[in-house]
Order: structure tokens, then C-alpha cells, then sequence
């Protein structure tokens, strides 16, 4: 047992040594990429990862280096190979997702925040994130969920200013969506068959006795104009 246990010391000794071998490598490349010595900086990192292909800073000065490069097909390979081995890789879904969303991607943007806010859904930023990619794909209702949820967890951690905003933006997702749709437009004059489509919506019931179908007899699908 104390022979397994000394060669468990050595493998985890062997892991932190690489580890921080990576670390300094990728802290090289960043210096390097700001000083524009591109090639160097690409050396660094790759170096960085040969010694652990688990450190994610290392994919993503990489994949940034790529994109300054303007090579956006090497950098989303390259946060695609890190969201591979490195475990909960948010900051790599993070990257990926604002390429593709640079790209016109939206739904594969949108997949990507998804994820991240799958592994950690308690940070406001990245849900606020999500919920402006939702916007940008009129996807109103999912972009709703969204800051209401982000209201709840800026009431919860007592972020007044984060709470506020969120509450105003969700009531202003609820009328967007109100307005685009005939059903929910309630009381507003939008026509006779909006009318009668938003009478039936609040109550079945009432709407019969208005000249509906007769009580027993399912009202036929209506046409949303």
C-alpha cells in the first residue's frame, strides 16, 4: 500500500510540474502576441500544451492568435479540440460561440452559450450573453426566460442596479412578445379575426356564447393572419 501510495504522490507531482510548465509557456505566448511576435507566441502555446493538453488558457491564446491572424477555421478548431480535454471548459464555449457568432452563426453561437450556461449558470454576464444572442435571432420568449432568470440570481446575490435592469428588460421582452402576438394582443384593435382567435385564447367558453362554435362542437383551427 505505502509503494501505491508513493507512486500516486509521484503521478500527481508529475501532473501540478506540467501544469505549471504550461502555465508559463502560455503566459510567454501572451507576452509575445502582444509584443507581435506571432510566430513565437504560436511556438509558445503549442509547446504549452505538449506539456498538458488539459490547460485551457493555452487554447485560448491560441485560438485568439489565430483569429488576429484571420484564420477564424484554425481558431474554432482549435477551441473545439480544448472543449475536447479540458473538463467544463467554459471560457472555451465562451470563445467559440463569439466566433461563430462574428461568422453569422447565430444558432451555432447560441448552442455554444447554451453550454456554458449548462456548466455555470449562476454567472450574470454570461447569461446576459445569451439572452442578447437570443435577441439578436428574434428568439423573444427564450430571451425572456433568460433575464427573468438573471433578475432572480441579481435578487438573490442582492445586485440591486443587475436586478432593476433585468426586471426592466423582461417587461420589455413580455410587451415585445405581447405585440407580436394576436392571441396575447388582448383587448388591442388589430381585427375582427384577432379579435375573435384573442377572445377564444381568455375564455372558450365566453367565446361560444359570442357566436363561437356551437357548445359541444370543437371550433375549427383558425388562420393566424
Amino acid at each position: 500500500m505505502a509503494l501505491l501510495h508513493g507512486a500516486a504522490v509521484a503521478r500527481a507531482e508529475e501532473v501540478g510540474w506540467a501544469t505549471a510548465q504550461a502555465a508559463e509557456l502560455t503566459r510567454q505566448g501572451e507576452a509575445r502576441a502582444l509584443a507581435g511576435q506571432a510566430d513565437v507566441a504560436l511556438s509558445r502555446y503549442l509547446e504549452a500544451l505538449r506539456f498538458d493538453a488539459t490547460y485551457g488558457p493555452a487554447y485560448l491564446g491560441l485560438g485568439a492568435l489565430y483569429e488576429r491572424a484571420g484564420d477564424p477555421r484554425e481558431a474554432e478548431r482549435t477551441y473545439s479540440v480544448g472543449l475536447d480535454h479540458v473538463r467544463g471548459f467554459v471560457e472555451g464555449y465562451r470563445a467559440r460561440a463569439a466566433l461563430r457568432a462574428r461568422a453569422g452563426r447565430r444558432a451555432d453561437a447560441i448552442a455554444d452559450l447554451e453550454a456554458a450556461v449548462t456548466l455555470r449558470g449562476d454567472d450574470a454576464a454570461l447569461l446576459q450573453e445569451l439572452a442578447a444572442a437570443y435577441v439578436a435571432a428574434s428568439a423573444l420568449p427564450a430571451a425572456l426566460g433568460v433575464t427573468r432568470r438573471l433578475a432572480a440570481l441579481a435578487a438573490r446575490t442582492g445586485d440591486g442596479v443587475l436586478e432593476a435592469r433585468a426586471t426592466t428588460q423582461a417587461r420589455a421582452l413580455a410587451a415585445l412578445i405581447d405585440e407580436a402576438d394576436p392571441v396575447r394582443a388582448g383587448g388591442r384593435d388589430r381585427g375582427p379575426v384577432r379579435r375573435a382567435i384573442a377572445r377564444y385564447a381568455a375564455s372558450p367558453a365566453a367565446a361560444r356564447t359570442r357566436g363561437g362554435a356551437p357548445a359541444g362542437r370543437a371550433p375549427r383551427e383558425p388562420v393566424r393572419p
